[in-house]
């Protein structure tokens, strides 16, 4: 088993708790120039109604991702900073369509 392509894992934790059912992740972006290296994912459920939340947030450092994911656990975590993506290069997608007036 290794990392795959794009992440690590680095850390989980699930409480099967019927009452507060919820799993989180910390896994690392193995691409080093991204801005949210550390991403955690959060997935709490509503045994009740049976509806999943997933919620995805990007920290800059392990710490700050492994304090949010104990914060959250306790009841006491403010909303997931959102990912900053890296800047891409203004390349059109390979499915557009072409210019107005060009031809092929």
């Amino acid at each position: 088993m290794s990392d795959g392509n794009h992440f690590a894992l680095l850390y989980s934790y699930t409480d099967d708790d019927p009452e507060n059912s919820a799993t989180v992740v910390v896994l690392r972006f193995l691409d080093e120039r991204s801005p949210s290296p550390f991403r955690v994912l959060h997935e709490a459920v509503d045994t009740g109604s049976w509806i999943h939340t997933l919620r995805e947030g990007g920290f800059g450092t392990y710490a700050e991702a492994l304090q949010w994911c104990d914060d959250t656990l306790s009841g006491e975590a403010p909303p997931l900073p959102p990912v900053q993506s890296a800047v891409r290069s203004a390349q059109r997608p390979a499915n557009s369509l072409p210019a107005a007036g060009r031809s092929r």
